[in-house]
């Protein structure tokens, strides 16, 4: 929010009165697309969910006929009908987990919201304030790293939201030419999830890929191919593209970032990775690769 409050500030618009202004555009953006999706989506979700239970025996009496298909090389491929129940609650589990349960959720986004809101409208005096723990002499560099470490920031927010509607959209797309059920819903949550990326897509695959096996075996095959086919995308192209150019990394750079990140710290190690990388890319040109080309010797 912070270029758009700062353009119409240059207009004589006060922050708060822009920053109010931008809460209430996007408020009536997500109500008209809730009236236009939300009955749909949800009655799409609640048929789902009734109807899991059920599509996980037919799932697993599917899974017999494999075995039995399979004869004697059952044992490569065996394991205990009880464990597709197991692990989709495990899943779903970990997918509460991980969002801290719903009313978590919409308390820590009201949190956030709030939280940028205040900095973006208190910009100036919060910075007066860091100046004070600076030395004079150093306040002019301080001031040159602010904006280029808070466009990067700021990028990131918004490579995450290309990212995550890229994902609903190819999947509610293919789920829906596929004639698979619930496409709108299940692309809708991959999209969510997706600002962890990859989990996201993963965690919607699971259930995607059970609703296609009831339908049919040849379409739960169509199903999987489908999300192997969007990992590679997006392995490749959409996190690469749409999140590594808006905080300015290479392709390369990201991907390292994010399975560092994931094997360090988990999911919460795979989201703050991109921003901390990019930000430490930064500081390390200014401070040092800079100073090389120009013959100096480096200072941290």
């Amino acid at each position: 929010m912070t270029p758009i409050a700062e353009f119409w500030e240059t207009k004589k618009v006060r922050r708060l009165v822009t920053v109010s202004l931008i809460y209430a555009v996007v408020l009536l953006i997500y109500f008209v697309l809730g009236t236009a999706l939300f009955p749909a989506i949800k009655e799409q979700g609640t048929t789902l969910i009734q109807n899991v239970p059920a599509d996980i025996e037919n799932f697993t009496r599917w899974y017999q006929g494999v075995l039995a298909f399979a004869g004697d090389k059952a044992d490569l491929v065996t394991f205990s009908p009880g464990d597709s129940k197991e692990f989709a609650m495990k899943a779903f589990n970990r997918t509460v987990d991980m969002t801290t349960g719903i009313f978590g959720l919409i308390l820590n986004s009201f949190f956030i919201l709030f939280l940028a809101g205040y900095f973006v409208v208190q910009a100036k005096h919060l910075w007066q304030e860091i100046f004070r723990w600076i030395p004079p002499h150093m306040h002019e560099r301080a001031s040159s790293l602010i904006q280029p470490l808070q466009d990067r920031l700021g990028g990131y927010v918004r490579g995450q939201i290309l990212v995550a509607t890229a994902v609903a959209i190819f999947f509610i797309c293919g789920l829906s030419i596929l004639h698979v059920n619930y496409a709108l819903t299940l692309g809708a949550v991959a999209g969510l999830l997706n600002i962890v990326p990859y989990i996201g897509s993963a965690a919607a695959a699971i259930f995607s890929i059970l609703v296609a096996f009831n339908q049919s075996w040849i379409l739960g095959v169509l199903v999987m191919v489908l999300f192997a086919i969007e990992q590679s995308i997006e392995s490749n192209f959409i996190v690469p593209i749409l999140l590594g150019r808006q905080v300015e990394l290479h392709p390369l750079a990201v991907l390292i970032a994010m399975i560092v990140g994931a094997t360090l710290a988990g999911i919460a190690g795979a989201i703050v990775a991109i921003p901390i990388v990019s930000i430490g890319i930064y500081l390390g040109e200014e401070f040092y690769v800079k100073r090389i080309a120009l013959g100096n010797e480096p200072q941290l």
